[in-house]
């Protein structure tokens, strides 16, 4: 008991702190959605949130706009976070009252509520999987993998800096129904397998992709239908109806919203979940909320399931089911960078089962420094021997000063930029190395090119490459390119020069007919290709002018397309931008 008041301590002070020395969070994006549920249910006892869409000031935005089917206003966003808040927000309207300060819900008393109970249930679902590691690993591993939990990953992003969310609470469930699976042991009972299901059945409702950890009870029982079926069944069907039982909440707010208990596409629209189109590297490594290239720690997370498949082969593969399907759907939903998200936080329900691998591997370090005391001393003189290789390097290119004084922020970012001209941004291997190779350019493009797209959803390039605009160049320039220069004396407009073929890449979701223009000035013809297929010449003139084709679906591909421009020999040719209209 004093080694978890002692971990509960550690985890829960800095956060609570932290959340009580900054103001109130302000509410947008995601979160005004799910405060909405919850101030509709507890003051008007209804789902139609016309009210506070109006307060938040979106009730005018297109897709809430027209009512649904029910006369409500259409939300993507999932009923669970509302209710496990509710007893919480109960609280805070009180003391409100008391303090003479309700404004109808939105007071910062009813807010703090909110952030006060995602920090509870973050700091629940840590004690809980600390709990579950124990039961694995020895103790200073089991620690260290719990701190790093919290303070390695994004999920502090969510218990403290955008607390109303839904990510903390499905990250308690997540680690409630590991906990309960974990403990039951090899045999499922009827009382733990309705405790699971209904366990599930809330994580769904908080997030549905939660659904996914009927995996674990399932992996229990499906053993057991040859030796005896008639039991094994019998609590399969009893873990199923508390799952439903768990989902209601959900299945009700659907059919008060949408009119229907159950939906036959994502609410997001049927686009949304391509399972046919998956986003495997961009999810993982892309410098867009890629999980890996944010929160390198996950790496330990996936990597430590090899040592756990030595230890505990069983427990192992029954939790690398759950985690491979809920990776194959976040990576082919259709934001995978998840919106504006810290790091990926659709990964939410995995830190738990991540947590083991992370636990794996520490206990794995632990015994090798305990065989190895050299360990930690090689490991510190490589980090040391490679900084003072990347200072002399600075220093012998005079990228720093010979004899002045320089800012630490200056080296580090000097050695970053040199680390990334070498081999690439580490956060980012493998997959800048495959992309370096794919495409014949340095892996250091990576960061910049991949996760931006002509068309595809929110931050998109509105299908323009302004060759002025200076953030195109690192981000879709490859080689051939002269530097931003007017397009003409005294022009506002500004172009890039040509340098023999020059290449750019456009970035699509799908392949598609376009129409290609190309805006530039010169003499003789400049020829266009697109992924190594001739498009067509275009006469130059010395006005800058515009010239139009039209490439068909089958040239383009999906993710980026490399269009090559190449002038007359000789010639000078600028280019003011291309346009790519669908």
């Amino acid at each position: 008991m004093r080694r978890y008041a002692l971990l509960a301590a550690i985890l829960g002070l800095p956060c609570l702190a932290q959340q009580l020395a900054a103001p109130p969070p302000r509410l947008d994006a995601d979160a005004v959605e799910y405060y909405a549920h919850l101030r509709s249910l507890y003051f008007d006892g209804d789902l139609d949130f016309a009210n506070e869409f109006e307060h938040f000031g979106i009730l005018d935005r297109g897709d809430k706009r027209q009512p649904t089917a029910t006369g409500h206003r259409r939300t993507i966003f999932s009923v669970g976070p509302a209710l496990i808040w509710m007893p919480f927000y109960a609280v805070g309207d009180g003391v409100a009252r008391l303090a003479g300060n309700v404004e109808d819900g939105y007071s910062p008393y009813h807010i703090r509520a909110v952030t006060l109970a995602s920090l509870l249930y973050g700091l629940a679902g840590l004690l809980l999987v600390f709990r579950v590691l124990l039961r694995l690993f020895p103790p200073s591993p089991s620690f260290w993998a719990t701190l790093l939990l919290l303070y390695g990953t994004f999920l502090y992003w969510y218990v403290v800096g955008e607390p109303v969310m839904s990510h903390s609470g499905s990250f308690f469930f997540s680690a409630l129904a590991l906990a309960l699976f974990v403990d039951g042991g090899e045999r499922l009972s009827p009382g733990r397998g309705a405790l699971l299901g209904l366990t599930i059945g809330v994580a769904a409702t908080v997030r549905w992709q939660n659904g996914v950890l009927l995996l674990l009870p399932a992996a229990r029982l499906l053993p057991r239908v040859a030796r005896a079926p008639r039991g094994a069944i019998g609590v399969g069907l009893l873990t199923l109806a508390c799952f439903a039982l768990g989902t209601l909440p959900q299945l009700l707010a659907w059919k008060a919203i949408f009119g229907s208990y159950l939906l036959a596409d994502p609410p997001h629209g049927a686009d949304f979940l391509r399972l046919d189109h998956p986003y495997l590297l961009e999810t993982f490594f892309s410098s867009r909320h890629g999980l890996l290239y944010w929160t390198p720690i996950l790496w330990l997370g996936f990597l430590g399931y090899a040592p756990l498949l030595l230890r505990r082969t069983r427990l192992a593969l029954t939790l690398l089911a759950p985690i491979a399907i809920m990776s194959y759907v976040n990576v082919c939903s259709g934001d995978w960078w998840a919106g504006g998200s810290f790091s990926n936080r659709r990964f939410d329900s995995l830190l738990p089962l991540l947590a083991l691998g992370l636990g794996a591997v520490l206990t794995r370090v632990q015994e090798w420094v305990a065989r190895r005391p050299a360990l930690p001393i090689a490991a510190a003189g490589a980090a040391l021997t490679l900084w003072n290789v990347l200072f002399m390097t600075q220093y012998g290119r005079n990228r720093i000063p010979r004899d002045d004084t320089v800012s630490f922020a200056q080296v580090a970012e000097n050695g970053a930029d040199l680390l990334s001209e070498w081999a690439g941004t580490p956060l980012a291997w493998p997959a800048n190395w495959v992309y370096a190779w794919r495409h014949d350019l340095p892996p250091q493009k990576y960061d910049l090119m991949v996760g931006s797209y002509l068309f595809y959803r929110q931050n998109n390039l509105g299908g323009v490459i302004d060759l002025g605009d200076a953030r195109v160049d690192p981000g879709l320039l490859g080689e051939g390119w002269s530097g931003r220069r007017p397009c003409a004396p005294g022009a506002a407009a500004v172009c890039r020069g040509l340098r023999g073929t020059a290449r750019l890449f456009a970035p699509l979701d799908v392949p598609r007919d376009l129409a290609v223009s190309v805006r530039a000035s010169g003499e003789g013809t400049l020829r266009v290709s697109v992924n190594g297929h001739p498009l067509g010449a275009l006469p130059l003139a010395r006005e800058m002018g515009s010239f139009r084709l039209r490439a068909p679906r089958a040239l383009w591909r999906r993710e980026l397309n490399e269009i090559a421009l190449t002038p007359t020999a000789g010639a000078e040719v600028l280019v003011d931008g291309l346009v790519f209209e669908r």
